[in-house]
């Protein structure tokens, strides 16, 4: 460990130690609650956790306390985004005044931008969940993180203070150019610190297909850990990333309103480790508000055990995924779709699985892709190529993935956007989200 990494260390926990060990008691109880699931103790604390922030949320909140006769959490409603951006006030604890809390923002990709209060502890334990992951996957506090995301102008201001003593690195996802990678790459390499990448799949994908195209050897630059956020890893990302840096990167499931929800289990990757320590996570049907047995693929909704400023009780996140046991009867993660209404169906209404679109990448190589389904039979594949696929074959693999019913059109485009929020799409479902 570099003397550097160890003084921004030092700094980190001295700061905190003046706030009164927030941070690591929140730390310390995040690590004993997942790392002992089978523990008596643990599972008292995280029903006692689920009990007070209900009791909380009837007693101080106008919208909950219509609920205050509950027996159990079964007896609560559903809520999503519109629900609470409609309601807002209704879903504030009268016991926290707003300027005592923080206000955090989606990026608003998906829609209409949508807000929630934070109370402080809410944040300390949101970055005690942070530092356990992060450790999960080899990072360490003080270690350069280089943070690929979209970045506003603000962040060149905190560069000379939270981000300098953090020894955090903006990327910005819209300067990846050929140019602009070429000088990060050399840069990496003259770099012998030890560092971390955490960043959206899309961005990752962006540079390790330039390192395809100049077919560059493994990357000598001590990279200790990458973890990819708000897009689902795909196995290309997987295989380059592992290639061109030697690390194996893992997937972190987390939003802006809530926080880390789950993590991919570092040596076993279909397996996401469930945040129970911060969350109750629970799936319900795609279509009814049931819940669905373990193994079956639903949507996932989530109860913030820390948020006392503005409780979210089962809150559709809008994603979908499926909840598994492993081996201790220990609930767990096996899949995460990303957005209802980014899943594609075939012709006869069941789910395609998300990963199809990258059975395009036998048939060339592209600057980007991204399949679209525009109608109940009608798909769209796109493709960012210089050069002409088999569409012969491509059309009649993805009929046996749609059905031979399905109308697919295969258009060259020079350019597939990102987002607002800097992400992009691979998949995206556009007669669905108008139904």
């Amino acid at each position: 460990m570099s003397l550097s990494q160890v003084f921004r260390r030092k700094i980190f926990w001295f700061f905190d130690i003046l706030k009164g060990n927030d941070i690591k008691k929140h730390y310390q109880d995040i690590q004993e609650l997942i790392e002992n699931p089978n523990s008596q103790t643990t599972q008292a604390k995280k029903d006692l956790y689920l009990q007070e922030i209900l009791q909380h949320a009837v007693s101080t909140t106008w919208f909950y306390q219509k609920y205050a006769g509950y027996n159990s959490i079964s007896d609560f409603p559903i809520i999503n985004k519109n629900m609470i951006r409609d309601n807002f006030e209704e879903f504030k604890s009268s016991k926290y005044k707003t300027k005592n809390c923080v206000l955090v923002f989606t990026s608003g990709s998906t829609g209409a931008p949508f807000s929630i209060l934070q109370n402080m502890s809410k944040r300390c334990r949101n970055t005690g969940d942070n530092l356990y992951f992060s450790n999960k996957s080899g990072y360490e506090i003080g270690q350069k993180l280089i943070y690929v995301k979209i970045w506003d102008d603000n962040y060149k201001h905190n560069m000379l203070s939270r981000y300098w003593w953090q020894n955090i690195h903006p990327k910005s996802v819209f300067k990846l150019s050929d140019k602009e990678i070429e000088k990060f790459i050399i840069e990496l390499t003259k770099d012998t610190s030890k560092k971390s990448f955490l960043g959206y799949t899309s961005a990752l994908t962006t540079i390790c297909q330039y390192l395809d195209k100049i077919k560059a050897a493994p990357i000598e630059s001590n990279v200790q850990s990458v973890i990819t956020m708000s897009e689902g890893l795909n196995e290309y990302v997987r295989y380059s990333v592992k290639k061109y840096f030697g690390i194996t990167p893992v997937s972190r499931y987390s939003n802006n309103e809530n926080g880390i929800l789950a993590q991919e289990d570092r040596d076993k990757t279909s397996k996401f480790i469930i945040n129970t320590a911060s969350y109750y996570i629970e799936i319900f049907d795609l279509d009814k508000d049931v819940l669905v047995d373990h193994g079956k693929k639903g949507r996932i909704m989530v109860t913030d055990l820390h948020n006392y400023a503005m409780p979210l009780i089962r809150y559709d996140t809008g994603d979908v995924g499926t909840m598994d046991l492993d081996e201790n009867n220990i609930s767990y993660l096996s899949s995460i779709e990303g957005r209802k209404l980014d899943l594609i169906y075939d012709t006869k209404g069941e789910i395609i699985p998300s990963h199809v679109s990258y059975k395009l990448c036998k048939y060339g190589d592209y600057k980007q892709f991204q399949l679209v389904q525009r109608g109940e039979k009608d798909y769209l594949i796109k493709l960012n190529t210089d050069k002409k696929v088999d569409e012969i074959k491509m059309l009649e693999e993805y009929k046996g993935y749609f059905g031979q019913d399905a109308n697919i059109v295969i258009q060259y485009v020079e350019e597939i956007p990102l987002l607002s929020s800097g992400k992009r799409r691979e998949v995206t479902n556009t007669y669905h989200s108008q139904l």
